[in-house]
């Protein structure tokens, strides 16, 4: 069943329907904001609030959108809100803009298993900045694209685009610390 036709047999009437649209996209809304706040119980929190959110705006959604996007919005939007009323809200960091942007290939983690690099990575995601953090999780994990990130977040395409560079330098920098015996090329 697609999206939209869950969408509409909650609009009809049908309230269980919007379960479904829970379990879809739960998992991937934890992990989005669960970066941008790095406190879990506060993410789970705020991504009830955001599912609650959405349920009670649901005939203002657009039939040709994207749902996905449209709920990560309200979830992002949802963060960031409370950040602001926490004054927490993240401070980029600021690196020197003559660094190159550079991301790891593949083959580089031949002579390490999968479950290293996933805990490497993880571990180092959750030391980022939240904000860029919150890109790389939409564009690596949620595998969504640059538009779609836009959409979300509402920053414009050369931010989220300067974001998502300097969140692959932070990860190639933090992984050649703990890992100083790979051979990292600059892309």
């Amino acid at each position: 069943m697609t999206d939209a036709e869950i969408i509409d047999r909650v609009l009809s009437g049908n309230q269980q329907a919007y379960a479904l649209l829970v379990a879809a996209y739960q998992r991937k809304a934890l992990s989005l904001a669960q970066r941008l706040m790095q406190n879990d119980h506060e993410a789970e929190d705020l991504v009830q609030d955001a599912f609650v959110k959405a349920y009670t705006s649901l005939a203002s959604f657009r039939r040709g959108s994207s749902f996905a996007t449209w709920f990560y919005r309200i979830v992002y939007t949802t963060c960031l809100n409370a950040l602001q009323k926490q004054r927490r809200m993240p401070i980029a960091l600021q690196l020197d803009e003559e660094v190159t942007p550079s991301w790891i290939e593949p083959e580089l983690f031949d002579e390490l298993s999968r479950d290293t690099v996933e805990q490497v990575l993880r571990e180092e995601m959750s030391l980022m900045p939240p904000l860029y953090a919150a890109v790389m999780e939409l564009f690596y994990g949620e595998e969504c694209s640059y538009e779609q990130i836009v959409k979300i977040t509402g920053m414009p395409l050369g931010t989220v685009k300067t974001r998502l560079n300097r969140g692959r330098t932070l990860l190639r920098t933090a992984l050649l610390k703990r890992c100083p015996d790979l051979e990292l090329s600059n892309a």
